[in-house]
């Protein structure tokens, strides 16, 4: 049986190619296109004692596919990386220049070290997305034949990258409209203006800010799906709608709770933290899942749920003893910050959901 890790043509595969040196490796830059990708440069499925990488999520292949049939004109892939246990040759088109023509021989074996799961996607998204065959992924492919070696380049490029803070992402997200509205919140509502973190993961003591950008967008979603937070697809949420809802709900926190209202010091807003879990992203989330169960059982537009909101919250104990949080389970007895495990959560919002959606009922006439 032929090994499907191996590149099957009787010349070898020749790309253009740019040469370079990293410690004591060759490594070279091509840029193949996609069809010459998915023919060509395998999807790792050895077994576990010869990878050298995690084993491949289907389900984050297909997001990245999802992501490419969905901005198919737009859409931004960084390059892919490979190992060949083979140095192949390498014809420059001036000496020196390190430019040319990598030929890699039949035999070559090639090695996924990162990007498999975008590998996959373009697989899985190329018969979807017209002309995606005949346009290019960057690849870099080093030269290194030792299974230790390669786990260790493997390990290494895990180990220095920092994940960028969700904030930081949601700010710079233009296709969501989540998170173009949760930014447009952070400029122009009343509450929120100038006392939102863009970029971090949290708010720092002393900084005057309420909550994180991530926070907002969190709270946003909450408020259309509920508890979990999931959406699948956010193109077919109304931005208008989403607008309009948040804004409700940040009216009410406004006019509700005064502690958080502007000109509030920045240590006075730490000395509510340190007694209070009113302004713990967590409990920012509860409070939205809450409010988006008062509008679905009531049927009441949030528009004119705001006002009961606002009183509703006004009267809630915010304070980690409460009876409300401890029996729920959200802030266990002696702590002073919430739990942010999705059971807590959900039993928390189903308990603040329901005595809101009483009070809805007593000031809107909802039978």
């Amino acid at each position: 049986m032929t090994d499907s890790s191996s590149i099957f043509q009787t010349t070898g595969l020749s790309l253009p190619a740019l040469r370079g040196q990293q410690g004591s490796r060759t490594l070279y830059l091509t840029l193949p296109s996609n069809a010459v990708l998915n023919n060509f440069f395998p999807i790792d499925m050895e077994p576990a004692d010869d990878r050298s990488q995690r084993a491949l999520d289907a389900g984050h292949a297909r997001q990245i596919a999802q992501y490419i049939t969905s901005n198919p004109t737009e859409y931004a892939l960084g390059a892919i990386t490979y190992a060949v246990d083979l140095e192949g040759s390498f014809t420059e088109v001036e000496k020196g220049s390190n430019i040319g023509l990598l030929r890699l021989p039949l035999n070559a074996r090639l090695r996924s070290i990162d990007g498999q799961h975008r590998r996959e996607g373009i697989r899985l998204a190329i018969d979807a997305v017209q002309d995606l065959g005949s346009q290019s992924t960057a690849l870099l492919i080093y030269v290194e034949h030792d299974l230790a070696k390669r786990r260790q380049m493997f390990s290494d490029m895990n180990n220095t990258a920092r994940k960028v803070s969700k904030a930081l992402n949601v700010s710079y997200d233009t296709r969501d409209p989540f998170a173009r509205v949760a930014a447009e919140l952070a400029d122009n509502h009343p509450l929120l203006e100038g006392r939102v973190d863009r970029e971090g993961s949290r708010t720092q003591p002393g900084d005057g800010n309420l909550f994180t950008l991530a926070a907002l967008h969190d709270a946003l979603k909450r408020l259309f799906v509920g508890g979990s937070g999931r959406v699948k697809d956010s193109a077919r949420f109304d931005e208008d709608q989403i607008r309009t809802r948040g804004s409700v709900f940040f009216d009410a926190l406004l006019s509700a709770r005064p502690e958080l209202r502007p000109g509030v010091t920045a240590e006075e807003l730490e000395e509510t933290r340190s007694r209070s879990i009113l302004l713990s992203s967590t409990t920012l989330r509860v409070v939205a899942a809450s409010f988006w169960a008062a509008c679905e059982a009531t049927g009441v537009d949030a528009l004119a749920i705001g006002g009961a909101f606002s009183g509703f919250l006004s009267d809630l104990d915010f304070s980690p003893s409460a009876d409300l949080w401890i029996q729920s389970g959200f802030v266990s007895p002696g702590r002073a910050t919430p739990n942010a495990r999705s059971q807590e959560m959900r039993a928390a919002a189903e308990v603040i959901a329901d005595l809101l959606i009483a009070r809805v009922h007593d000031e809107n006439g909802v039978s």
